[in-house]
């Protein structure tokens, strides 16, 4: 398999650190918080979200996902 290097800000990096589970690769958090499948409480942590701040946060989420899911399919011709 393929592997690419990236360079993400070093704030991202400690979130993602936040949120690692034992046994789990950076590529792998990324896929589970981009995959239909994700843990919506990863993904508050990640932005800080709680409680009330957490209204519509889901829906907006699905459309968010949904947009990326479309981009990275018409980026990298995945149709």
């Amino acid at each position: 398999m393929a592997s690419h290097q990236i360079s993400i800000r070093d704030n991202v990096y400690q979130k993602l650190k936040k949120i690692k589970q034992e046994n789990e690769s950076y590529s792998d958090i990324i896929e589970r918080l981009l995959s239909s499948k994700g843990n919506v409480e990863d993904l508050k942590e990640l932005y800080g979200i709680s409680g009330e701040d957490d209204l519509g946060f889901q829906d907006i989420l699905d459309s968010s996902r949904k947009e990326i899911q479309i981009a990275l399919k018409n980026r990298f011709n995945l149709n």
